[in-house]
């Protein structure tokens, strides 16, 4: 019988790692280098070579060689480079759900710019496990015909192809193709004909168990691997029996295997959700810790961009004509993703490289908040004097069922003491401190002050309006105070010259050695709510400086030891810690929020636990900082007497240090969530840092919000001997974790802000880590991975020695019934503030109360509401594990609704009747809609 012929797709290419062991500049000249040389093969030789899953490596050359832009994108066209279809590679755990789109839009984007195609592959080859959202975005959004992937695959697949979905009850899937041996795996083909031939048969042979079919893969290539202009040729001259050896890209291997696996009929086992395993690979999940205000960084600018400024600008733009900034928003976006890669965003990397990473971050962050201020100031430049002033909060979570807290500032001349809805119901404000704007402050002599005012042109001052001048005697006899209220609209009729009569005669007296000068845009008085709020809205409120008395007899008793509310009992400890009991069913949690320490001997990737864990907390004291009717805080000081660092044998902890810690936690009245924020300075060396809260049950599994949804894991791992890495019980979180006690109505939900590594550790403590801080890249001395995961180098700005951190966190107790989307809700209430913004201009509150959209269904959400193609792109998720459908309540402006793919494809058209429309959602679906 005639042996089944054997296809070998050798496909040449190198990983690009942007920046790791070194910087980013660096690299980029063996990029330079390996492109130039990759052309001049070419020129000579029929060669294929593919630049890794990311286009970035197109600029970052184009940059330096801008006069070969032409020979490499011919190259591109014609097929024989290829690459993308990402921007960048992304860490796939720390990242957030839009990056993922946004990631695919650039690479799109600028591929349409540049007129070349994209690997139509989810090419995911180095990252640390991969996300269960991967085969929801690629079969709901993209056109791709399968993700290829390494590590994080477990014992559970037994073939490079299988059915992969996002979850066992999802309607949707990709092909999944799994590289055994890694994206590698023949980067050492050896460079003659007699030892290619034997290397390609063991390799072939390695991959055989795995292969239903007879196509094999052989990745030729690894991380900043050049090309060899003889393998073309080398591979033309081995003669393997009833084998057929191409050197080719990978879609052509993709395709050859789906054509195989189709002649054959073969029913491609089906796995469902994520790979999380360390059996065949280093899963590297300890990175989620490592140096920490990267992770809250990119947490705070997503959400910057996504649900402030994106939508914030998208509701001016539909209802007051408004220029959109997309290019601003575009450049945000790429300074952003850039620092997206895994060797970035997981902290695994020399300490240069992380100090570049700022830059960037400041310039995303930067353009986001200048967005922002234009907005505001041309707000404020439409303000009209003899309209009223209303107050519109802008939602931007999904959460329309709870109570919202935001704040507000208004004049203080003007005494606040409640609110008014469109509907007219009325709710207390809690005034807080007031503030003041200052523009500038300074002393002057007489003779400079004089030089000034003549100089003033007139009213406007750099971006402002001088509106009112007053003038004071100083504390000091000898000064003055001159104090220039200002404003962005010019309010009255201020006369500037009669100001500058006055001010010459003033100094004429020379009553007055100097002058002390304050701008200021007035003091403002700051108040705090809780009301409903309509989600990913604009919500109309009046100012109300009477209001009758609003009965409410809900509980709340606060002092600086014991909280009361109709919701819990809670009582402080002489540690620190403190006892709440569930009202709702009498359950006494105890001891929450203890901190715990172990000491780490492992490295920028991987957790080395050294005992013994202890933590001395002293100097305990509490004050009542705030307390109102809405809301109380209570600032707790202690500090922390830790272990310093580890012996030299790296075998003991030793020395001791104080680390001096403020906690500030805030009670609400109405809303049982309990928020916390705690800062600390670092002092102490080879550690990981957590706190801690102890449940009064156990729970074999979480629910953890992931990716477009929330993931169900066990607690507790499975380990053997055999694996590349012993897992832990850690796991990467978006915005919450949620544990339930199946023999009760109890649920504990804790959220986060930018903190993604958390545990639940001996089934019952939750376990949020702080600080991981070690000093060194990689070391292959210890249990938990006794390899080498990257370079043995010395990374002292790990140890994160004087660093001042902010932990923002907080939990909510509930019942067990509530839905997900109630967890849901808790955590982006918690995360992402109202915005408040004052409108003093009758025909603009007029618009901009009007509702873009309202989804009827819970269970549906909205990840990101902008513009795109000149049209409102609003993309929706069904977060339930069942179908669901919802009506949408939508604005007359629209007429039709386009289901698109991410690079503008058309799935879907529905008609928008009598302002609504209905959509179906399978489980977990995301939709990416197009309104007109």
């Amino acid at each position: 019988m005639e042996k089944e012929k054997r296809e070998v797709f050798i496909v040449p290419h190198a990983h690009w790692d942007r920046e790791w062991y070194l910087p980013f500049q660096n690299f980029r000249v063996m990029l330079v280098k390996l492109i130039d040389e990759l052309l001049e093969i070419t020129k000579k030789k029929d060669y294929f070579f593919m630049l890794d899953g990311q286009t970035v490596v197109l600029e970052d050359y184009f940059e330096i060689r801008p006069e070969k832009k032409d020979e490499l994108l011919a190259l591109i066209r014609k097929g024989k480079i290829a690459l993308g279809p990402w921007y960048l590679l992304p860490d796939e755990w720390l990242i957030g759900q839009e990056s993922f789109i946004r990631n695919l839009e650039v690479s799109i984007d600028l591929a349409k710019e540049l007129n070349i195609p994209l690997m139509q592959i989810g090419y995911l080859p180095d990252q640390f496990g991969h996300t269960r959202a991967i085969p929801q975005i690629l079969s709901n959004l993209t056109s791709f015909k399968a993700a290829v992937i390494w590590r994080g695959v477990g014992p559970e697949i037994i073939t490079v192809p299988f059915k992969w979905k996002s979850d066992y009850h999802s309607h949707d899937s990709i092909l999944g193709v799994y590289m055994p041996k890694g994206y590698g795996n023949a980067a050492d083909l050896p460079d003659n004909e007699t030892d290619l031939k034997d290397s390609i048969i063991g390799k072939i042979e390695q991959l055989k168990q795995f292969s239903p079919v007879p196509v094999y893969l052989l990745m030729y290539g690894t991380d900043h691997q050049f090309p060899n202009p003889n393998m073309n040729i080398l591979t033309k001259l081995v003669d393997i029996e009833n084998t057929e050896i191409n050197l080719s890209l990978l879609d052509n291997y993709v395709t050859e295997l789906q054509d195989s696996l189709q002649r054959i009929n073969y029913l491609l086992p089906e796995y469902s959700g994520e790979f999380r395993s360390s059996a065949r690979a280093h899963l590297l999940q300890d990175t989620y810790s490592m140096r920490m205000w990267i992770k809250q960084w990119n947490q705070k600018i997503e959400d910057l961009l996504v649900h402030y400024v994106e939508p914030l600008i998208t509701y001016f733009w539909l209802f007051n004509s408004y220029d959109y900034p997309t290019s601003y928003l575009n450049l945000a976006w790429k300074w952003l993703l850039k620092n997206q890669t895994h060797d970035g965003i997981c902290g695994c990397s020399i300490d240069q490289t992380h100090e570049e990473m700022k830059s960037r971050f400041y310039w995303a962050e930067s353009i986001g908040e200048s967005q922002l201020n234009e907005l505001r100031e041309d707000i404020d430049k439409l303000e009209i004097e003899e309209d009223e002033t209303k107050l519109y909060v802008f939602n931007p979570t999904n959460n329309s069922d709870n109570l919202s807290f935001f704040d507000f500032s208004a004049p203080a001349k003007q005494p606040i003491v409640g609110l008014q809805d469109s509907l007219g119901n009325n709710y207390m404000v809690q005034a807080l401190n007031p503030s003041e704007e200052i523009l500038f402050e300074n002393t002057f002599s007489p003779l400079v002050l004089k030089t000034g005012f003549r100089l003033l042109p007139g009213r406007k001052i750099l971006d402002y309006y001088l509106n009112e001048v007053y003038i004071s005697d100083n504390i000091n006899p000898e000064i003055c105070d001159v104090t220039l209220l200002c404003g962005r609209v010019p309010i009255g009729d201020f006369d500037v010259d009669e100001f500058k009569k006055q001010a010459a005669e003033l100094m004429k007296t020379k009553k007055y050695k100097k002058y002390h000068v304050k701008a200021s845009l007035g003091s403002k008085q700051n108040y705090s709510v809780l009301a409903p709020l309509n989600s990913w809205n604009f919500n109309e409120f009046k100012l109300l400086e009477k209001m009758d008395y609003l009965e409410n007899d809900a509980t709340f008793l606060t002092s600086k030891n014991k909280i009361t509310t109709k919701f819990y009992e809670l009582k402080f400890n002489s540690d620190g810690t403190f006892n709440y009991l569930d009202k709702r069913t009498n359950t006494e949690f105890t001891q929450l929020h203890k901190f715990e320490d172990y000491g780490d001997k492992g490295d920028e990737y991987t957790f080395g636990r050294i005992g013994p864990e202890i933590v001395k907390i002293k100097k305990v004291k509490r004050k009542l900082t705030v307390k109102g009717p809405l809301f109380t805080e209570i600032e707790q000081d202690m500090t922390l007497e830790l272990f310093e660092h580890l012996n030299e044998n790296r075998d003991k902890r030793v020395g001791n240090v104080t680390i001096p810690v403020k906690t500030v936690f805030r009670f609400y009245r109405d809303i049982p969530r309990i928020d916390i924020q705690t800062t600390l300075t670092n002092y102490a060396k080879d550690h990981r840092l957590r706190i801690c809260f102890d449940l009064p049950y156990s729970s074999l599994e979480t629910f953890t919000s992931t990716h477009f949804g929330v993931v169900k894991r066990k607690s507790d791992p499975i380990s053997y001997d055999s694996y590349e890495e012993q897992p832990s019980g850690i796991q990467a979180q978006k915005r919450f974790i949620r544990i339930e006690d199946s023999s009760s109505d109890l649920a504990f939900s804790l959220m986060n802000k930018g903190l993604p590594e958390v545990e639940l550790a001996n089934n019952s403590r939750v376990a949020l880590t702080l600080l991981r801080c070690v000093g060194f890249l990689s070391r292959a001395d210890y249990d938990e991975r006794p390899m080498h995961a990257g370079p043995f180098l010395e990374t002292p700005g790990a140890q994160e020695i004087g660093k001042k951190y902010i932990f923002e966190y907080g939990f909510v107790i509930h019942s067990r019934q509530e839905p997900m989307y109630v967890s849901d809700n808790y955590s982006e209430s918690f995360c992402l503030k109202p915005k408040s913004i004052l409108i003093r201009n009758e025909d603009l509150q007029n618009r901009i109360s009007e509702s873009i959209l309202h989804v009827v269904n819970p269970w549906i959400r909205i990840s990101s509401m902008r513009k795109r193609y000149d049209k409102l792109c609003i993309t929706f998720y069904n977060l339930n594990s069942e179908s669901e459908s919802s009506t949408f309540q939508v604005n007359s402006k629209f007429t039709k609704c386009e289901q698109l793919k991410i690079d503008g494809r058309i799935i879907e058209e529905d008609t928008i009747k009598d302002n609504q429309l209905e959509m179906s959602f399978k489980p977990y679906e995301i939709k990416m809609c197009f309104f007109s």
